[in-house]
């Protein structure tokens, strides 16, 4: 595929490109549920397109796009599939993160392929990272790789114990396919076509640079900024970048909210009034486009926000970053709040299971399982930090 020309497709170009698969991946949407993974077409589309690297770095000939894009692609692309907004969503929104990367790190994945993905995993229960010589090593296994079928990398989180017990260091690592197996355990209710499967490894070394501790990720310079100095690079990755989470669920909401919309405009019910014209109808639909338009609306300030902090060079204060893990969980309880208002609308429709809308009812409930986007947990994070006590997440 050649890059040169990506560099210079503008936002509203890139929002366009998704816009026009949502035909397609709403035609689709039954089959990657079903199949428990996205579609290879969609997945050669945003290859074809370049979907897949708006974040990417501009010396492989990427875009270097802004977090808010990232949040309006996801937007769209979930009005057609929420498990296929979610993948892309993962697969685009590592680039920053894995941009931040030591430079010979970065260039081992991305020398030989610019087009490369990486998926992501959470340590199981029993993993373990040892550090050694040179690197680390890794055994066991690490679950929920969403897109991890499309993905030639993946990204690990890792948990270093410290000498003398305590909090243990948390690390990124990337490895190849090559290191790694995947093993498909992956059979949820929600987000069911994201294929996030486990991935198991045998005591694989990883180099040094191919690592990066989390405290060089909370904004400002990290080890990838000599090659990549652009203020993407220099954003809190983990609290602005986890807007990958809110993105998928508004855009599922959208895709509630374009159903009943499309199923009332011709329905009569059964005294023959028109559904359209009754007053509770038209409520439910405005109080449920306000709360998806307002969550959209607050990701976006708080991408922007971000950006600023990055264009300064500089971190953004802990309470800013806390502030907007905060938001990503209210952004997401607001269009799970949206789908529920819509909910009585659908009737007996509402509870099939292959419905567009009961489908997106599920993805948005699942979105809010995450638990960087979980609303009991961020709400706590947000409550200790005002309160003057420590946060207990070492990403933030």
């Amino acid at each position: 595929m050649d890059t040169s020309t990506k560099t210079r497709v503008s936002r509203e170009e890139w929002i366009e490109r998704a816009r026009d698969m949502v035909p397609r991946l709403k035609a689709r949407a039954a089959g990657v549920e079903k199949s428990r993974r996205m579609d290879e077409a969609t997945h050669r589309e945003f290859v074809e397109s370049g979907l897949y690297k708006v974040m990417g770095p501009s010396r492989f000939g990427w875009p270097e796009s802004e977090y808010a894009l990232l949040v309006d692609i996801a937007a769209e692309l979930g009005r057609g599939c929420g498990s296929t907004s979610w993948v892309w969503a993962q697969l685009a929104g590592h680039d920053p993160i894995l941009g931040m990367f030591p430079p010979k790190g970065q260039d081992e994945m991305w020398g030989p392929d610019p087009a490369a993905v990486a998926s992501s995993a959470f340590p199981n229960p029993g993993a373990k990272t040892r550090k050694v010589p040179g690197g680390i090593v890794l055994d066991g296994s690490w679950g929920f790789a969403s897109g991890c079928d499309w993905a030639s990398w993946n990204m690990f989180l890792c948990f270093i114990p410290r000498e003398g017990g305590g909090v243990p260091v948390n690390v990124f690592a990337i490895a190849p396919r090559k290191d790694y197996e995947i093993e498909d355990d992956w059979f949820p209710v929600g987000l069911a076509g994201t294929g996030s499967k486990k991935l198991n490894l045998k005591e694989v070394f990883i180099p040094d640079h191919r690592t990066l501790n989390i405290e060089e990720v909370r904004g400002g310079p990290s080890p990838g900024s000599a090659a990549n100095p652009g203020a993407l690079y220099k954003v809190a990755a983990l609290a602005a970048g986890t807007k990958i989470f809110a993105g998928p669920a508004i855009g599922s909401a959208l895709g509630a909210l374009e159903a009943v919309e499309e199923e009332f405009k011709g329905r009569v019910g059964v005294g023959g009034a028109k559904l359209a014209e009754q007053q509770s109808v038209q409520m439910r639909l405005a109080e449920a486009e306000a709360g998806i338009d307002a969550a959209w609306a607050l990701m976006k300030r708080d991408c922007e926000a971000a950006m600023d902090w990055g264009r300064k060079g500089v971190a953004p204060p802990l309470a800013d970053r806390v502030r907007w893990r905060r938001n990503d969980a209210v952004a997401i309880k607001m269009c799970i709040d949206a789908v529920e208002r819509l909910f009585p609308l659908t009737g007996g429709r509402g509870l099939e299971a292959s419905s567009q809308f009961q489908r997106a009812w599920r993805d948005c409930h699942a979105c809010g399982q995450q638990i960087m986007s979980n609303w009991d947990v961020m709400m706590t994070h947000f409550g200790r930090m005002r309160m003057g006590l420590p946060v207990e997440d070492p990403r933030l």
